[in-house]
């Protein structure tokens, strides 16, 4: 074979490479780049279905069963956590895991004696007042029956205006991570005031606390609440 008949047999190789490619299905084609980017992402269509099967499914859980939650469990979802993106790649997010249970009941000291003071403050009548903080307390009896607890807190001191927006985005993947593991979360914030939780676990001055999430087994799952129909969420171009 002369040289020019090797150059054209080449070149006819290449353009049936490239017309297959042109003819493979998108979502394949999508995979394909994925897969030669990262080397490992393998997205088939079951894979798919459960990423949005997980979202679909997480919920707030405010009881749980008590059942401890293994470390490497533990490890995985904050290892999932970090992946969110970020403002300038700071990664401002600091993750501050409590689950000795001396420190769990210190903490659920502290928000009932914080709610009680909140509630008597504002002065409702006697029975009000008693039926306001009793309810407080069960909730947060209920919400302290998980055996794990992350304060979820972002270092401010770079890009302060993106560190709040950064810190919501990894308790997200937080979130998910520990739905796909069968525990349930929670973004709470109601009960656990920032000047309080700060000072219980020596935050730095720069730290901005973000939420509470618990991570544990739900002594039920909660029921989906009814959405709203997309529609009303969508804008074409402008308002």
């Amino acid at each position: 074979m002369n040289f020019r008949n090797y150059v054209s047999g080449l070149l006819i190789l290449i353009g049936v490479i490239i017309l297959g490619h042109l003819t493979i299905d998108p979502m394949v084609f999508g995979q394909k780049q994925l897969e030669s980017n990262s080397g490992e992402i393998n997205l088939d269509s079951c894979k798919i279905e459960a990423v949005f099967e997980t979202i679909k499914t997480r919920r707030t859980v405010r009881e749980f069963d008590g059942s401890p939650v293994p470390e490497e469990h533990i490890i995985k979802i904050l290892d999932m956590a970090r992946y969110a993106p970020t403002a300038g790649n700071v990664q401002p997010w600091r993750f501050v895991v409590i689950q000795n249970p001396e420190n769990l009941a210190t903490l659920k000291d502290s928000l009932k004696n914080w709610w009680t003071a909140k509630v008597t403050a504002r002065q409702f009548e006697q029975e009000k007042e008693k039926e306001y903080i009793e309810g407080g307390k069960e909730q947060i009896d209920n919400i302290m029956t998980a055996p794990v607890y992350v304060l979820v807190f972002v270092d401010s001191s770079v890009y302060p205006e993106y560190a709040l927006y950064d810190g919501c985005l990894a308790v997200e993947n937080l979130m998910l991570a520990a739905r796909v593991l069968g525990y349930g979360t929670g973004f709470f914030t109601t009960f656990f005031p920032e000047e309080n939780v700060c000072a219980l676990v020596n935050a730095p001055i720069n730290y901005k606390f973000i939420c509470a999430t618990p991570i544990g087994l739900p002594q039920k799952w909660p029921v989906m609440p009814e959405k709203k129909s997309l529609e009303e969420f969508i804008v074409r171009e402008r308002f």
